[in-house]
């Protein structure tokens, strides 16, 4: 008998009550007034203005310019509709994340309820509702959110794939989930080699007890390649441009902890929370899952591991891929564990009180959140560079791409904007002369516009001071802006 097998399966409890049901409208609530609060507060930096200005071209831009990115197109075709439905806006862009995220807390519920209780549902719904993790991508026009959303929906389809009889409902709700998630963004896939394994390594275990679930996925995965087939030939073009041009840099050997930083919000709130999630996870270890044939912990555990140990091995023996940013979907396994630890307590003011003490601790980290801002503030840079540039002026924008945030906030249309190409290494002494002759088109002033942590800058800096006298010199929410006149 292996550790995540049951001998009998109990009766599933109702989802929900109504009492249950109205705390978590609540929770999504309360989670919803403070993704919207400063929704529009920061500028847009240069991904977001990617996906906006994409999405404002219409579908056929979407499938033109994502083929030479490196992600899936479902994000970007989604937001067209939406912006087709509101008003194009910074804003209205972000709200898409935020209902997805609103989303997010609805699946932990349900995803608790299944494998443990309705409380400890509760309990995760509220834990991520004052996330600053969760916050913080519920408030970016990217796909971070759509991706959490679609891997808990997935994961929640492939606990329903091994109930005693797998339905048709669970076996189209994964199939469509799973596709899903592999065009949002590639860490889906992840997920998905995440739940093979666990289906794997049960097959081998269980046998023929398990070939009906094992059947049902593989029947589902090849289902969704096959609607991946369309992408297919763009995807290995993406593989080839991250093995050769991508910038993430090879992870520490413990990079992995940042993961897990970032999900409790804190160095210090990790310390309480992970040991909390040691507990939870020993306790679905041996819990049964109600309704289900395996333990919570075989149905936790990939949700949780692969969308970090995957990508994580993967860039410490080839081309570094890990982000503690892409491994968001494993955010919500982790208030899952949370949530199974502190419902473990033994009286019910004890686990009250010890959730209301850990949400307190949680919003207080809010208030530097939405004080500090964290974007690149090209909306800031573009006003100053407008209120100081005259007719004719150049703007120099280096390196090139930062011309998709620029454009995206420029009014004038009497500027000569250029792009600047980027350079890791200093080229020739004699070899700028022709750089930036052609990058100012003579201009007798000029504006450097670069972000100021982009340390590649140095040399062109230093260059066009050679050139041109150094008038002034301003930073406006991590973008700077260098003034030149002519010598």
């Amino acid at each position: 008998m292996g550790p995540f097998t049951l001998t009998a399966t109990p009766a599933r409890a109702p989802l929900f009550t109504r009492a249950s049901a109205l705390l978590l409208a609540l929770i999504v609530a309360g989670g919803g007034a403070l993704r919207v609060h400063g929704l529009d507060a920061e500028s847009a930096w240069l991904d977001e203005a990617f996906a906006i200005g994409i999405a404002r071209a219409g579908l056929d831009e979407v499938l033109y310019e994502t083929r030479l990115d490196v992600h899936p197109p479902l994000y970007y075709v989604l937001l067209t509709g939406w912006l087709v439905l509101f008003d194009g806006s910074v804003w209205s862009a972000r709200l898409l994340s935020v209902v997805c995220s609103l989303g997010v807390l609805v699946a932990a519920y349900v995803a608790g309820a299944r494998l443990l209780s309705r409380e400890t549902g509760l309990v995760a719904a509220a834990l991520l509702a004052v996330s600053v993790f969760q916050i913080e991508f519920a408030q970016e026009a990217r796909m971070y959110a759509l991706l959490t959303l679609l891997a808990a929906v997935a994961t929640i389809a492939f606990m329903r794939l091994f109930e005693p009889e797998p339905s048709l409902p669970a076996f189209l709700l994964y199939t469509a989930a799973t596709t899903a998630m592999i065009y949002t963004h590639v860490y889906g896939l992840f997920v998905l080699a995440g739940q093979i394994a666990a289906a794997g390594v049960d097959l081998a275990w269980h046998r023929r007890a398990a070939v009906p679930a094992a059947f049902a996925l593989l029947a589902a995965c090849a289902l969704a390649f096959a609607a991946f087939l369309w992408w297919l030939p763009v995807f290995t073009w993406q593989v080839d441009l991250v093995q050769t041009r991508f910038w993430i840099e090879a992870p520490e050997p413990t990079g992995f902890v940042a993961s897990f930083r970032r999900y409790a919000g804190s160095p210090e709130l990790l310390r309480l929370l992970g040991p909390i999630a040691v507990i939870g996870l020993v306790r679905l270890m041996y819990r049964s899952a109600p309704g289900l044939s395996r333990r919570p912990l075989f149905f936790v555990l990939p949700w949780l591991a692969a969308p970090i140990a995957f990508p994580f091995l993967l860039s410490l023996i080839d081309t570094p891929i890990f982000l503690s940013k892409y491994t968001i979907p494993a955010s919500v396994p982790f208030a899952i564990l949370v949530a199974a630890g502190l419902t473990a307590l033994p009286w019910r003011q004890l686990r009250i009180a010890a959730v209301a003490a850990l949400v307190v601790l949680s919003l207080q980290l809010l208030p530097a959140y939405y004080a500090v801002p964290a974007k690149d503030g090209w909306r800031e840079a573009v006003a100053t560079v407008e209120a100081l540039a005259e007719p004719g002026d150049a703007v120099v924008l280096y390196p090139y791409f930062n011309r998709i945030a620029f454009d995206f906030y420029v009014s004038r249309d009497d500027l000569q904007v250029r792009p600047l190409a980027l350079y890791t290494e200093q080229p020739p002494v004699d070899g700028w002369e022709p750089i930036i002759r052609r990058a100012t088109a003579g201009r007798p002033r000029v504006w450097l516009v670069a972000l100021a942590f982009d340390s590649s800058k140095a040399p062109v800096v230093e260059a066009f001071g050679r050139r041109y006298l150094l008038r002034t010199h301003q930073v406006r929410q991590k973008i700077e802006i260098f003034g030149f006149d002519r010598r």
